[in-house]
């Protein structure tokens, strides 16, 4: 491959023509924060159909995939890109994933990248039948990067025996909300907890909702959207049956930048009880915004947050000590600033986008100079 003479072309997907969407999110600050040293062209993946059941295996999603894969080979043909980076999830979107890497290897990509994310997928590997992970792993030979969020993951990969070369690249958040909430005055932190994510079971919405039950000083927003279907509707239906007044459920797939601040800003504590995750972008906009954050060490956040100095670390499901949590930092206020602080510190130190970007480019040049 020749890339002395002009600027590397990288293949980057997936792409919402509307721009929702976290990986869209993720891939959208990539996408305009190097062009100047490689040339990205998007991969967009738009439906219209069956996105309640993206990680089925069923007529729509092949269908989808078929179309996506022919799209992906004109591409291949009309730009002939030399890096072809793209998301990976779990269940079917790992069978597709693969198969359209694989796709652009044969279609002339010299190297291809996959981009982990979700938190569940090292639960699905685990739990995976012997010889459906026998093919997965045969196809992950045409993956000549893995792309993970941390050591945690890296280190997955290593364990369960992958020979392909792993890169860590943290999350990024948008620059724009970073700057914004910049420019904010920082409101008195209060007895308000915030939730910003899917609404279900996996991310430990019902679990808010007990602590709501049995703690009616707390004032608690959750806004999202079904993690499943029917879960917004659920949590509509307890609150109400419970006559739960001090929890407002707020519908949305996405939050204007705007309103995002606001809340980031102008509210007490940042609150995430999840039992799975890989590094929730959410979190990283907490510490940005300076919030105090209550939080379960899943995933990435164990590498990064320290408990007691710039998080509280609680327990997945364990109520008591959601409870205990949520009571320090209402009896607190000046822990729960100096949580606050210290989380804004490790963004700052370890999360800004100059670093991420910088662990990018750095996995771009090492696969293009093993061409």
């Amino acid at each position: 491959m020749n890339i002395k003479n002009s600027i590397p072309k990288i293949l980057l997907g997936p792409f919402k023509m509307d721009n929702t969407g976290s990986i869209t999110l993720l891939n959208s600050v990539f996408k305009n924060n190097i062009g100047d040293d490689f040339e990205i062209i998007p991969f967009y993946t738009d439906r219209e159909k069956g996105k309640t059941k993206l990680s089925e295996f069923n007529f729509t999603n092949l269908a989808y995939f078929k179309s996506q894969q022919n799209d992906l080979k004109k591409l291949i043909r009309k730009h002939k890109p030399d890096v072809f980076h793209f998301s990976m999830h779990s269940n079917w979107s790992m069978e597709k994933s693969l198969a359209l890497l694989t796709t652009a290897k044969k279609s002339g990509v010299k190297k291809t990248i996959a981009h982990l994310h979700g938190g569940s997928f090292e639960k699905f590997w685990k739990e995976m039948n012997p010889i459906r992970r026998a093919i997965a792993k045969r196809l992950f030979k045409n993956v000549d990067i893995i792309i993970v969020a941390s050591t945690y993951w890296k280190d997955f990969f290593k364990k369960n025996g992958f020979t392909n070369h792993i890169k860590i690249v943290n999350n990024p958040i948008n620059q724009k909300f970073v700057e914004r909430v910049n420019l904010t005055e920082q409101a008195n932190r209060n007895s308000k907890f915030l939730f910003i994510g899917s609404l279900g079971k996996r991310k430990g919405t019902y679990d808010l909702l007990k602590l709501a039950e049995r703690n009616k000083k707390i004032k608690l927003t959750l806004i999202g959207n079904s993690e499943k279907t029917g879960d917004f509707e659920r949590l509509d239906e307890i609150i109400k049956e419970k006559k739960l007044n001090n929890v407002e459920l707020i519908k949305s797939d996405r939050l204007p930048i705007d309103d995002k601040v606001n809340y980031f800003r102008s509210m007490g504590c940042f609150i995430f009880p999840s039992h799975i995750e890989n590094f929730p972008l959410v979190i990283i906009e907490a510490a940005a915004a300076g919030m105090p954050i209550i939080a379960t060490p899943v995933g990435a956040l164990p590498e990064f947050f320290e408990h007691d100095k710039n998080i509280i670390f609680i327990e997945p499901g364990n109520l008591d000590q959601i409870n205990s949590a949520v009571e320090q930092v209402m009896s607190s206020p000046l822990k729960a600033v100096g949580l606050g602080q210290n989380a804004n510190r490790v963004f700052n130190q370890k999360l800004n986008l100059p670093i991420i970007i910088e662990q990018l480019k750095q996995a771009y040049k090492t696969i293009l100079n093993k061409c």
